[in-house]
């Protein structure tokens, strides 16, 4: 027979399984599911509202032992559900409550001692409103990431609070992942369009080197020869592929863009960018061979002039175009951005 997992065990698990999870798991669901083992619970969920032009909205629900019909309902009341409907703002989550397991006489004392309206009017549709509430409200800064909590009928002992509490970090990191992820993927889909134009395979990179985008070229290699192609993105991250060009998007961003430009010819691009960043002659000569993935010192030798004026040419460049240095340079003339 083996042993009984303890609560404690599960807690440790759920740290473990958080931060290996792969990039593409969303293991959200699957700690709620255990939530009600972790915290002798009778029922669990995880929630995200979401207020635009039209009013609040759910953007994700995940139950464990819920009632019945409970997200549809929920969905519905809060369109018309008043301010401070459940002793918390989701635009803004109070400082006092971000990242902390709170139970329901915590959040009363927060509230004035005031039962906020989901326990008045909509809890009790369910069966839930006698019933102890321990949540916390995941936060990345002021950011509110996601409504994590649990139900029972008996009212829930300090040490669920800090069961609770200990898997809080590892929730908040995968969460602000997952958030980043979706916000990288939002921003490659707007630029993608412009790699359309490279001649080149050109990819959309996430910071960890995954392909979030890829123009007609790019799909083609990927197609044909992913591995290859994987290979190569990894070493271009890394400095160690000759003729790979990655760069970040800019100051910002975690994005890089990466292409292959020993398969195109950058010509037509910097002629755009001439015009846009009205550039010399030779400094737009200049910017077709660093586009090329050249050194100073080979595009010194390619104009036949000293290494020194090269980089004279490279300031102005990075100026004339407000870069910050020559990687960025590269990237806003692939992308055309």
């Amino acid at each position: 027979m083996e042993p009984a997992v303890s609560q404690t065990d599960i807690a440790q698990q759920l740290v473990a399984e958080l931060r290996s999870a792969p990039v593409s798991a969303r293991p959200l669901r699957d700690v709620v599911a255990r939530l009600p083992a972790l915290l002798d619970a009778d029922q669990a969920a995880a929630l995200l509202i979401r207020s635009d032009d039209r009013g609040r909205r759910l953007e994700f629900f995940h139950g464990a032992c819920m009632p019945a019909g409970i997200r549809l309902d929920y969905d519905r009341w809060l369109s018309d559900a008043p301010n401070n409907f459940a002793c918390y703002d989701p635009d803004r989550p109070d400082p006092r409550q971000r990242n902390r397991a709170l139970r329901s006489q915590d959040l009363l004392a927060l509230n004035g001692n005031r039962k906020p309206a989901v326990s008045r009017t909509f809890l009790p549709r369910f069966g839930l409103a006698d019933s102890d509430q321990l949540r916390v409200l995941v936060c990345e800064g002021d950011s509110l990431l996601s409504w994590v909590g649990a139900y029972r009928t008996r009212p829930f002992l300090q040490r669920h609070v800090r069961l609770l509490d200990s898997i809080v970090p590892a929730l908040r990191d995968r969460l602000n992942l997952e958030r980043q992820l979706v916000e990288a993927h939002e921003r490659a889909e707007e630029i993608g369009g412009a790699l359309e134009q490279v001649p080149s395979a050109a990819f959309i990179l996430a910071a960890n080197g995954s392909v979030l985008h890829a123009n007609a070229a790019g799909r083609a290699l990927l197609d044909r020869e992913r591995p290859r192609v994987e290979e190569m993105l990894a070493a271009g991250i890394r400095g160690a592929a000759s003729g790979v060009q990655v760069a970040r998007l800019d100051k910002r961003s975690t994005l890089m863009l990466a292409v292959l430009p020993h398969f195109a010819d950058p010509a037509p691009l910097v002629g755009v960018a001439r015009g846009r960043w009205q550039l010399t002659p030779r400094q737009a000569q200049v910017l077709q061979l660093v586009a090329q993935g050249m050194s100073n010192r080979a595009v010194a030798a390619s104009l036949q002039c000293a290494e020194s004026t090269v980089e004279l040419h490279v300031t102005a460049l990075l100026d004339k175009s407000q870069c910050d240095n020559r990687a960025h340079l590269v990237a806003r003339l692939w992308s055309g951005v």
